[in-house]
């Protein structure tokens, strides 16, 4: 079960910190996407302060999975993002499974892992 949950932090902390730097660095050129999710990335880029937070959180929190520091904070602050993410592809991908699968899939795994230390926080 352990070498379980460390598989999936790192499988997922390398992911998002990699798109992360990504966002600063262009190594990967994003394929082309439906018009809507189109739009909606062009005016986060566009209102210059929501993109680089976005990619700052997800770099931190990347590096927070792949050191094992604060697990749980790191999820919670990558909560808003992997619920834009999902719903985004989710609704208006033709095929989500391609982008939804090796990111949602490890996110949820960990959140399985962790949900006892988020219930405790509300007990």
């Amino acid at each position: 079960m352990n070498y379980l949950e460390l598989a999936l932090r790192w499988i997922f902390g390398l992911q998002i910190a990699f798109w992360g730097l990504n966002g600063f660095f262009n190594w990967v050129k994003i394929p082309p996407q439906p018009p809507v999710i189109d739009k909606f990335v062009q005016a986060c880029i566009e209102a210059r302060f929501i993109m680089p937070i976005v990619k700052i959180i997800e770099i931190a929190a990347g590096v927070m999975l792949l050191l094992n520091l604060s697990v749980p904070l790191a999820l919670a602050l990558l909560a808003p993002i992997m619920f834009l993410i999902t719903g985004l592809h989710a609704l208006h991908n033709p095929k989500p499974g391609a982008i939804l699968l090796p990111l949602v899939l490890p996110y949820a795994c960990l959140w399985l892992f962790y949900g006892v230390t988020f219930l405790q926080f509300f007990h």
